[in-house]
């Protein structure tokens, strides 16, 4: 759909997409355990999201846009961390005395967010340009759409998985305990996505309508 003006719901969209992306790498350093003695970054708790929405952005508004809203979330994600780093490095008074919690928790190592952003930057990529290439087949309406939502999704966070973990955490466990994070993640994310398709669906042609009146 091309679009000379931004909406206010196009507007609305891409801040829950920002958000939810910028809540994730947050939250990422904590890694939960699950049954099985299965473990997994906490950002699986709002990950999913952000290809939720990458879909639908690449379903009404279009695969530029899509990428705008990538590329908008890989700065804001940059400046957080500028923020995050700045205070932490500013002095503290002598009576506060958090300044490690606060650092553990906001203080992203390089390695972090270097496997973040990559993560997120290329399994994005391959999200948006299989999207892209499958919608294709039915340009003008919303035919399809669970289907390329899910393929799409599904190469789109082996991606990022198999460049996030090794980069964030190769040498700090076991490499079948990684090996099995990855696995996990991606079939913890995908099914999320498959459980919620049919809100999902419901929510694009409902915004395929309003973007269209």
């Amino acid at each position: 759909m091309k679009k000379s003006k931004i909406s206010s719901l196009q507007n609305f969209l891409t801040i829950i997409f920002i958000s939810s992306l910028l809540v994730s790498n947050i939250i990422t350093g904590k890694i939960i355990q699950l049954p099985f003695n299965i473990t997994m970054t906490s950002a699986v708790i709002i990950f999913p999201v952000t290809y939720i929405l990458s879909d639908i952005f690449s379903e009404v508004y279009g695969y530029k846009w899509s990428r705008i809203t990538c590329y908008l979330g890989f700065l804001m994600n940059l400046f957080m961390v500028v923020i995050f780093t700045l205070a932490i490095k500013l002095p503290a008074p002598s009576w506060w005395q958090n300044q490690e919690a606060f650092q553990i928790v906001l203080g992203n190592t390089p390695r972090i967010l270097l496997a973040s952003l990559s993560g997120f930057v290329v399994g994005d990529f391959v999200n948006d340009n299989v999207f892209k290439k499958m919608k294709e087949k039915y340009p003008t309406s919303q035919k399809g759409f669970g289907f390329r939502a899910l393929l799409s999704s599904v190469l789109g966070e082996m991606v990022d998985s198999s460049i996030f973990l090794p980069i964030a955490f190769l040498g700090q466990m076991p490499i079948k305990t990684l090996f099995i994070m990855a696995i996990t993640q991606v079939i913890i994310k995908v099914s999320y996505e498959l459980i919620i398709l049919p809100f999902t669906t419901h929510i694009v042609k409902k915004i395929a309508r309003y973007e269209n009146a």
